[in-house]
């Protein structure tokens, strides 16, 4: 198969993920993810690799994450030879070719133009903080009373839990549906400083990302009725899709602000519940500064009660949480 064909049918299929012309573009990292996740063939997409000379900084542990991720070995090592290429075609210094630095910084929003010498621009895979280096996304099976044969899932975040499905909406299970859930906050988090937002209009049920240096957002979950009546149901105050996409919004942006973001959380921290928030920030402060730490070992320090108030942040909706006018603001 030549080059030429493959390109013509991943420009017409891609172009409403992609949005820009693929060949006037080197790849970016989240491309790629993007390509692979949309289930292109490896040999599609190193063809694309390879033909818009893109080229992409990778250390040890970026490329277990992308494996993770999902990416094959294959696809990895086309990433990684089109990188040792570009290093090697490196201009000595003094060259009037663009730098390297600057390369990385052009490209670091996304993809980025090729010029006319077909420098391609290299992209760095930003891995954001302690949640990735030290603590990984992960579900798990969530035992409640009362739940009977239903088999709930919490996602979990370096150990701790940040919200229960307990329905498996439009999947096949609460599993797969967990799953995916992970796989969407991984990919987030690859993004590195970002915020959560409740979609808008028509889509306000749905939990987005926001990433800070990303064009496009994120989906990580759309919340259905029976999340938000099963929520309702351990919450006991009145729960529905669209104040449940607005609370997990803010929950995961105040986690993401401890973690990643490294700023004190100001979603819940007004909140009688949502205070043990802001003694989390404080004591992973203390904690992060050790290499092998992970936020479970910051709550694990905090009192008893603390401890018991996050839990319940994952597996209910507080009594005075309400939907604001910053939910309802157009999203960045």
């Amino acid at each position: 198969m030549t080059i030429v064909p493959v390109i013509r049918r991943l420009i017409i299929a891609a172009v409403p993920l992609l949005v820009m012309p693929v060949l006037a573009y080197a790849l970016s990292i989240y491309d790629v993810i993007q390509l692979s996740q949309k289930n292109y063939s490896d040999q599609d997409i190193m063809a694309l690799i390879q033909a818009t000379d893109s080229a992409f900084e990778l250390e040890a542990k970026d490329i277990v994450h992308l494996k993770e991720l999902g990416l094959s070995e294959s696809v990895i090592q086309a990433m990684l030879k089109g990188t040792h290429e570009k290093t090697d075609a490196r201009p000595a210094s003094g060259s009037s070719a663009p730098s390297h630095a600057a390369a990385t910084a052009h490209n670091h929003n996304g993809p980025a133009p090729v010029n006319s010498t077909r420098a391609s621009a290299v992209t760095s895979f930003a891995t954001p903080g302690k949640t990735v280096a030290v603590g990984r996304f992960d579900y798990g099976s969530f035992q409640e009373t009362g739940s009977g044969r239903h088999h709930h899932s919490a996602v979990n975040m370096a150990g701790v839990r940040l919200l229960v499905l307990r329905d498996e909406g439009a999947f096949p299970s609460v599993v797969a549906r967990a799953n995916a859930v992970v796989k969407r906050l991984k990919w987030a988090a690859l993004a590195g400083e970002g915020t959560f937002l409740p979609g808008s209009a028509m889509t306000n049920n749905q939990v987005m990302f926001y990433g800070r240096n990303a064009d496009r957002p994120v989906i990580i979950l759309k919340v259905s009725h029976s999340d938000a009546r099963a929520y309702q149901r351990r919450s006991g105050r009145t729960v529905t899709p669209v104040l449940l996409a607005a609370y997990w919004s803010d929950l995961l942006s105040d986690y993401w602000s401890i973690v990643i973001n490294r700023v004190a959380p100001d979603r819940l921290s007004d909140l009688h519940e949502g205070e043990v928030l802001k003694a989390l920030y404080k004591q992973w402060k203390k904690s992060s500064e050790m290499e092998s730490a992970q936020l479970v070992d910051a709550v694990q320090l905090l009192p008893r009660r603390q401890q018991q108030h996050l839990l319940r942040l994952a597996i209910t909706v507080p009594h005075d949480f309400l939907i604001s006018g910053s939910h309802l603001t157009e999203q960045p």
